[in-house]
């Protein structure tokens, strides 16, 4: 297997885009690292299982085994985030850094439930991701409802930087609850940005990214 100077990348996306929403940050990755951007199994109704953090996080470790990969910098925003996060504390041998943005350990159950509400009343063309049914979506929000990091992030031994727009505002409390609770984690809040800033704003997101990599994986 490859060490983590090889440089691989794992990008994790969140609810509603796909692997592609990292195109930007693979194609302006310094030389020496290579960027990979599995799709996250449960976002649409055509994915042969449901929508399981352990089973996110689980299905990167095969990913990097497949690849002969022994160690890999993760980065994830939102859901994708989460993913990365359980992957740091399952597999923390096979984590060479955490890039966290727009982050939750604990999603906000008020949060959550304004989503559901949402969900029950508007029609899937305008509540729901294409590909993805109210059945579906209502299915992720429940297994992200399930879940709770608090207790476990003090585990994580990777090098960690957690980043969360300035305009990103239902994320602000957690991305400083988690730079926080993770050892050494360095916390950027990103002036200007919202919740998917790495589309929005890429080129800026892909210059704090490079330089974090740079500083912990050469």
């Amino acid at each position: 297997m490859s060490d983590a100077r090889a440089g691989t990348v794992v990008f994790l996306h969140g609810v509603g885009v796909g692997p592609e929403s990292w195109d930007g940050q693979i194609a302006a990755l310094p030389r020496g690292f290579e960027g990979i951007a599995p799709a996250v199994t449960g976002m649409t109704d055509t994915d042969a299982a449901s929508f399981s953090l352990e089973a996110a996080a689980r299905e990167v470790w095969e990913n990097l085994e497949l690849r002969g990969v022994a160690k890999a910098h993760l980065c994830g925003l939102s859901l994708g985030a989460m993913v990365a996060t359980r992957f740091a504390i399952d597999y923390p041998e096979r984590t060479a850094s955490l890039t966290l943005s727009g982050a939750q350990a604990r999603p906000p159950r008020i949060l959550l439930g304004i989503q559901t509400a949402v969900l029950r009343v508007l029609p899937a063309r305008l509540a729901t991701p294409p590909g993805m049914s109210k059945r579906g979506l209502r299915a992720v929000l429940r297994a992200v409802g399930a879940v709770d990091l608090r207790a476990e992030l003090p585990l994580i031994t990777a090098p960690t930087l957690v980043m969360c727009g300035s305009r990103d505002h239902p994320n602000l409390p957690a991305a400083r609850e988690l730079a926080a609770a993770i050892p050494d984690a360095k916390l950027q809040i990103v002036p200007g940005a919202r919740h998917e800033w790495n589309t929005q704003m890429p080129e800026v997101f892909s210059a704090r990214l490079n330089q974090f990599l740079f500083r912990v994986g050469g």
